[in-house]
């Protein structure tokens, strides 16, 4: 016979489970559609701008990340509505663990801590890092990261394993477990604009107030540059050879920045040519053959 204690907990244990549960649904359906709907507004799905033998490769990656993140939602779903469900039957049946027998609940413990100790270990890790990305959002699916000195976009971020598509489409795949341990630059969680820095050497005898102008028309000529602001030259250190040197400018997005370091060196490398600026102070010397 049940008391009237032991009915009102199961009432209201059984009404918050309930409540649980659908508001585990209505916020995982959400976050899917957020996910979903972000992923079909990008305009820029890669590291650098290239004429690919894919047809239409961005429309295709949006679709196929849409689709993923449609089946990590799925699975998410899944598992929070399993979980709920055992954490809410175990809730319930709190006031008849007594009537049970101590050997029986023993064994069933110990059999889930070698069940998931040994064997599921790694899986449930990359499981559970899974979908704290998932929810946490350090990364997404789009976003241009550099990991591991490695550039690229993030393709898919599935419940146990990321899959960076990296610069020269090659991709790099990284256990969820192991990628929430990891320092990451991300150049997209926020904006999608860059302040590209290119870095040169210029040796003393060097004009510097040319080499800054030189920098800045470099900077200013490239079609990637974005005229929010001039660009800036900056001397960064005076080492033993040379003047260690910057010149900075804007870029709208980090494959617009990826060119515009690239037009910025290659102009640079033409008008120091030109103008005899030399990269290092050189000074040439001989040795004396040692005796033998």
């Amino acid at each position: 016979m049940i008391d009237k204690y032991t009915a009102s907990y199961l009432g209201l244990v059984g009404l918050s489970g309930a409540l649980l549960i659908a508001w585990a649904r209505y916020k995982i359906s959400k976050l899917q559609f957020q996910r979903s709907r972000r992923i079909k507004g990008l305009k820029q799905f890669e590291t650098i701008k290239t004429s690919t033998p894919v047809d239409k490769p961005i429309q295709q990656a949006k679709e196929t990340a849409v689709e993923n993140i449609e089946y990590r939602f799925s699975i998410i779903r899944k598992l929070s509505f399993y979980s709920i469900i055992t954490v809410w039957v175990i809730a319930l049946a709190f006031p008849f663990l007594d009537r049970m027998p101590a050997t029986f609940i023993s064994f069933i413990v110990a059999a889930s801590a070698i069940v998931v100790g040994v064997a599921a270990r790694p899986f449930i890790e990359n499981l559970i890092s899974g979908i704290v990305i998932s929810f946490s959002q350090p990364i997404r699916i789009g976003d241009t990261v550099l990991i591991d000195e490695k550039y690229g976009t993030i393709e898919d971020i599935s419940v146990t394993h990321t899959i960076v598509k990296m610069w020269n489409w090659r991709r790099y795949i990284i256990p969820n477990g192991s990628m929430l341990s990891k320092e990451i630059i991300n150049c997209t969680i926020n904006d999608t604009y860059q302040w590209m820095h290119v870095e040169f050497y210029v040796a003393y005898d060097g004009d510097i107030s040319l080499v800054e102008q030189l920098a800045i028309d470099a900077a200013s000529k490239s079609r990637h540059f974005a005229n929010y602001e001039k660009p800036r030259f900056w001397v960064m250190g005076m080492e033993d050879k040379a003047y260690r040197c910057w010149v900075v400018a804007w870029a709208d997005n980090p494959a617009d920045a990826w060119e515009l370091g690239n037009d910025i060196r290659t102009e640079l490398i033409k008008q120091f040519n030109s103008h005899g600026i030399k990269a290092h102070q050189f000074e040439l010397g001989y040795s004396e053959k040692p005796d033998i």
